[in-house]
């Protein structure tokens, strides 16, 4: 007879998804309290899914209704993003809603906990937990499957993985959103315009068909028609950042600044807590060398992110834009502290260095670049750069002009 109960290795990585301080912190003490090791915490939605992108968790504990998004919203932000792995999901909260088990029918955690709760409640809940995620019939594993086929640019075979979820849930709004990338991956744009319309019609709320739709249709040159469409995935929920930031990026990547600016600046307006946000607008306003702008957006971000070395590294190429070189340098650096290992900020370094004329830096730091990626060819490329500088370009001795001659 299977048991009804997973042993828990104390070494499991856990993340706990709460934007209110007290009740985040009571389920980070219980879980150590049950001698779990490694929790960390986030403090925001936008935060939690940066660090899930960045690293492997065993466990997710999300809190059910938050402020900006809820928890529902957040679990269908991590199934929509192919950068994130499947992880087990427990979400805490009080006792669920009709309207929300209607409005969100593909956004099922793999446990829910109800609170109050008590310590062995946690305990036996984490367990059938990962019970539920590991079942082989659990729809998770195909969807995995599939993702997992789609980054590795197997779009055809993932597809037909696509196809069959869809047999399996006729209803289904996200399978089809999925076959939507697929055929969009493969240039068919028509197909993929006619998949996110079936999965519109299976779920009026769900918003990233009213998102894809609009990348779809910008694709076609019909902006006015994809401006409509993100509109409309917005105002599902105005409150969720992620929207105005992936509408953005979409915008800025299609060239049209101002469109991006537009929807960053709402976002900001309504008062929306997101230091992303801050930094994209930042960006946004250094594509069109509005550089002013840009690091007054920036320091807004780093100000609220202080430890994201994303933001430094791009407030350090807006103040090498603007002449500003030491303060280039010191943003690198600083950035270089939190991830040390990171190339492309030390390869921005390199530039400001070489914009200098400090080539003996600039090529000290292009050998450290070699040494954690030995195939990064531009910083290669430097170096040879760099020796013909020096050799068209001989030191002024130091004290020329001042020993007497």
């Amino acid at each position: 007879m299977a048991s009804n109960v997973i042993e828990l290795s104390s070494n499991m990585q856990f993340i706990v998804v709460d934007d209110a301080p007290a009740s985040r912190e009571g389920i980070v003490k219980s879980l150590k309290t049950l001698g779990f090791k490694n929790v960390s915490e986030g403090v925001s939605e936008g935060e939690a899914l940066k660090l899930l992108q960045e690293k492997n968790f065993d466990f997710i504990i999300c809190e059910k209704d938050m402020r900006q998004i809820n928890g529902f919203e957040f679990l269908t932000e991590i199934q929509e993003n192919v950068e994130i792995k499947r992880t087990p999901m427990l979400m805490v909260g009080p006792e669920l809603t009709k309207e929300e088990t209607l409005r969100f029918p593909e956004a099922t955690p793999d446990g829910y906990l109800r609170i109050p709760f008590v310590m062995k409640d946690l305990s036996y809940q984490i367990s059938q937990t990962l019970m539920k995620s590991r079942d082989s019939n659990n729809i998770e594993v195909d969807y995995e499957l599939a993702r997992d086929l789609y980054i590795n640019g197997e779009y055809s075979n993932a597809l037909e993985c696509y196809k069959n979820i869809t047999l399996k849930n006729l209803s289904s709004a996200r399978a089809f959103v999925a076959m939507a990338r697929c055929y969009r991956a493969m240039g068919n744009i028509p197909e993929a315009e006619k998949n996110i319309r079936i999965a519109m019609q299976n779920n009026k709320s769900y918003t990233q068909a009213y998102f894809d739709l609009g990348v779809c249709l910008l694709a076609s040159d019909q902006k006015q028609a994809a401006l409509k469409s993100f509109d409309q995935a917005i105002q599902i929920n105005p409150k969720n950042p992620i929207r105005y930031e992936e509408t953005a990026n979409v915008l800025t990547r299609c060239e049209l600044y101002e469109d991006a600016e537009n929807y960053l600046m709402r976002a900001i307006n309504i008062k929306i807590v997101y230091p992303k946000l801050y930094a994209q607008v930042g960006r946004n306003f250094l594509a069109q060398k509005k550089k002013d702008k840009a690091l007054d957006f920036l320091q807004r971000a780093v100000e609220q992110d202080p430890k994201n070395p994303s933001f430094l590294n791009s407030m350090g190429i807006c103040y090498k834009e603007m002449g500003k070189f030491e303060d280039s340098i010191s943003s690198y650096n600083l950035a270089l502290k939190i991830t040390p290992n990171d190339v492309k900020i030390m390869y921005n370094k390199v530039l400001c260095l070489i914009t200098m004329k400090d080539y003996d830096r600039a090529k000290k730091v292009c050998q450290q670049i070699l040494k954690y990626d030995p195939k990064f060819e531009r910083a290669q490329q430097k170096i040879l750069e760099i020796d013909k500088l020096n050799e068209a370009s001989p030191v002024e001795p130091k004290y020329r002009g001042v020993i007497p001659k």
